[in-house]
């Protein structure tokens, strides 16, 4: 049995899709555990492995992480900073307390599974005791061919700013008290190369052919994963359009109310599900074919739903196309963009700017959407493609490639 420790960004997002790959880790024999805020204890321990809590401000959280709406990249030189300044207060704040906890020998983990868009406690503590590292990446990775994100600055520009040059000397005064003997830079290099754990199928990733095996795309893996209660579907034989904008972008009535009325003298079924996003009476009258939620059991909907409208969100999308349902794209920011425009590229849905949406031009791309045999055939063959890419055994498997191989002595 080895011990597969994950270190994963404290977002839905990042965190859910793991989880099906640490149940499955579990099923093996494994033992698994999880560094997470105490908001993810439930959702861990569900999963059959173990839960090491830290203490985290979420409001800087999220005023820290979450880009600009409506950006179509990231060009603020101070959201960068500010992004610095959250990793290296947790860094700091974590690390002592994660090597106590791990630093018997014999509690030690086999492989760390870090999320290169988190801090670097995990990262860290690989490189100081020699543990092999896969990253858990649930959007797109970046090479030479293809970055989401330009680069903010090179890092000698970065050097010269007199903050961040601040911030990249306090990082290498970390690495060198915890006697990690590598460069900032061959460190920073580390944490975005390597082995990597990547939920999209390969046909998804821009450029994907361009990567090599040790990245290993292996599709969505939140099918299994459910957190918010039962769904009861209709029952009327009508086609059903599921619509959420997540939890990140998910306080805006007005969209709400265009899908309402959008719907509203159609002959289909609506979920809305607005993560607590709309207060009570700000949509107005509500039809009886249209439900409004907090939240709904997203797997569920989707196994009877015709279309969903969305934000963007990669894992979202593929959940839908997994289910054989096209989406609308309502993309929030560069990686919802980046992620809508991927959906139209490959023939699985459709792309409407927040400027843009309208009833109409929602109902519109609806029926075009869902009477379109092309779309039907599109959906068909990336859902063929996410099979293929094995999901949480295949993510497993990419796992367990770097356990040391076990003595023949001790067989």
């Amino acid at each position: 049995m080895a011990h597969i420790a994950f270190f994963i960004l404290p977002a839905a997002g990042h965190v859910n899709p793991t989880l099906s790959v640490a149940r499955e880790l579990v099923a093996r024999g494994h033992r698994v555990s999880y560094a997470l805020p105490e908001n993810y204890r439930e959702r861990v321990l569900a999963s059959g492995a173990e839960f090491l809590p830290y203490a985290m401000d979420q409001e800087r959280f999220w005023a820290t992480m979450v880009p600009k709406q409506d950006a179509a990249e990231y060009t603020d030189q101070q959201e960068f900073v500010n992004m610095m300044k959250w990793m290296l207060d947790m860094t700091r704040q974590t690390l002592g307390g994660f090597e106590r906890h791990f630093g018997d020998a014999a509690d030690r983990p086999d492989v760390f599974v870090c999320d290169p868009s988190s801090f670097w406690s995990g990262h860290i503590l690989a490189a100081k005791w020699g543990v092999p590292v896969i990253r858990s990446t649930p959007t797109y990775v970046a090479n030479e061919h293809w970055s989401l994100h330009p680069p903010v600055d090179t890092a000698e520009e970065q050097a010269e700013d007199p903050e961040t040059g601040a911030l990249f000397a306090v990082v290498s005064e970390l690495l060198a008290e915890h006697r990690v003997e590598k460069s900032l830079g061959d460190f920073a290099a580390e944490v975005h190369s390597g082995p990597a754990l990547v939920y999209l199928p390969r046909a998804f990733q821009y450029a994907g052919d361009t990567f090599g095996e040790e990245v290993r795309f292996v599709g969505p893996c939140t099918g299994a994963n459910s957190f918010h209660g039962e769904w009861e579907a209709p029952g009327t034989g009508r086609p059903l359009v599921l619509i959420s904008l997540g939890t990140l972008y998910n306080k805006q009535p007005e969209f709400f109310r265009a899908c309402v009325d959008a719907f509203r003298d159609t002959g289909w079924d609506v979920v809305i599900t607005h993560a607590g996003g709309v207060a009570d009476g700000e949509l107005g009258e509500v039809p009886p074919h249209i439900q409004v939620r907090d939240f709904a059991p997203q797997g569920a909907v989707l196994a009877h739903a015709s279309l969903m409208i969305n934000h963007g969100g990669t894992s979202t999308v593929l959940q839908a196309v997994s289910e054989g349902v096209p989406v609308i794209a309502v993309p929030q920011m560069a990686e919802l963009h980046a992620t809508a425009t991927r959906a139209e590229q490959l023939g699985v849905g459709a792309k409407i700017l927040r400027k843009d949406v309208t009833p109409e031009r929602l109902r519109e791309t609806a029926l075009a959407l869902t009477g379109s045999a092309e779309v039907r055939e599109a959906v068909a063959k990336l859902r063929g493609e996410i099979e293929a890419a094995g999901g949480p055994a295949a993510a497993a498997d990419a796992i367990e490639a770097l356990l040391a191989p076990v003595p023949a002595a001790a067989l």
